[in-house]
């Protein structure tokens, strides 16, 4: 029995060899033709970025870029006109600072627009390469071509990153800023060429897609939240509502894929940002960042380097201040940007 078997692996390998590649890629094909009609059904179910319900109370605008269509919301005021800027993640949008817009809206007459990010709330969210130098682009249009005075800008996670380079490269554009919960201040090595690589090749065959949508249900974000966000794990629910709305949407996934890459953090030209602000800067942090998504390494030394130009909050809580500690979060905020008068000299607040 033994020799039999021999002979015949011996006579018939080859042909073994091509049964065993030809079922290997048929099933391979199979399971990605199988996968794309799954994704064809599901797309069909989803809605329009632009059918998401408002975020904010305001009115809801649209600026065009290279890129495709964009929103954005205002509110008519006078004053120094106030942008906010949600952060960049898989499930962002202006709903995240919502505190904040409706802190000001009920408190001060001034101008409040809050932009979305291409790709993100309800501006387009087309198959397009999402960079950093988009959203530095759609920054600098915006606040060129819609706000059109100098502003103060509040910009939360990696929007810090966006707000800082534009406040450095044209600073008269720019009269405050408030980063909340910076990106680009820890010692995080970049993303490695091939992880990159591998998100782009998931990408091509539709399992990038798939595994969006399994990481965005209503679950699991709300433990994202819970565990590497808010410091009390107490999340609001309307918080993770908005969350699975926004990640339900047709091309939802796109520009978090090249968020997953590493490819829409500016990297070392955010340090250079920072470390000469042009502008009077607040930047609010956790107390403690330990067991947080986002570290803060590199605050000292961004304090040495800028002196007077920026002050520092330290707030127990997540990096979501506004939602989980608004009291100390407006505070320090009202003190810097608000209606009243202050010193902008440097000072470590604790």
């Amino acid at each position: 029995m033994f020799e039999d078997a021999e002979h015949d692996a011996s006579s018939d390998g080859s042909t073994l060899g091509r049964k065993t590649a030809l079922v290997t890629g048929s099933v391979a094909l199979g399971a990605i033709v199988t996968g794309s009609l799954f994704r064809r059904i599901r797309r069909l179910k989803l809605t329009s970025p632009s059918d998401l319900e408002s975020a904010l109370d305001a009115e809801l605008k649209t600026m065009e870029i290279m890129e495709g269509r964009t929103r954005f919301y205002a509110r008519e005021g006078t004053g120094a006109p106030l942008v906010l800027l949600h952060s960049v993640n898989a499930a962002a949008s202006s709903y995240e600072m919502k505190p904040i817009y409706d802190h000001f809206a009920a408190h001060t007459e001034r101008p409040i627009y809050a932009l979305e990010w291409f790709g993100f709330g309800r501006s387009e969210r087309p198959p397009v390469r999402y960079s950093a130098a988009v959203y530095q682009r759609q920054l600098r249009r915006f606040l060129s071509e819609q706000v059109h005075q100098p502003a103060d800008i509040i910009a939360l996670s990696l929007s810090s990153e966006y707000a800082a380079h534009i406040a450095r490269s044209f600073p008269y554009l720019v009269r405050r800023m408030v980063l909340i919960g910076p990106t680009g201040l820890s010692n995080d090595r970049p993303s490695p060429v091939w992880k990159r690589a591998a998100i782009a090749a998931a990408d091509s065959i539709g399992a990038f897609e798939m595994l969006y949508y399994k990481l965005t249900r209503r679950d699991v974000l709300r433990r994202f939240y819970q565990r590497q966000v808010f410091r009390s794990g107490d999340v609001p629910e309307n918080i993770v509502d908005y969350a699975v709305k926004t990640t339900g949407v047709q091309g939802a996934y796109h520009a978090p894929r090249y968020f997953v890459q590493g490819l829409l953090s500016s990297g070392s030209a955010a340090k250079q940002a920072y470390a000469s602000l042009r502008v009077p800067t607040l930047i609010v942090v956790p107390k403690i960042s330990e067991g947080l998504v986002q570290q803060f390494d590199g605050l000292d030394e961004l304090a040495r380097r800028n002196g007077d130009h920026l002050s520092i909050k330290r707030i127990s809580g997540g990096l979501l201040p506004q939602w989980e500690s608004p009291e100390p979060f407006f505070e320090a905020v009202d003190a810097f940007i608000g209606a009243r008068s202050t010193s902008l000299s440097r000072r470590e607040q604790t």
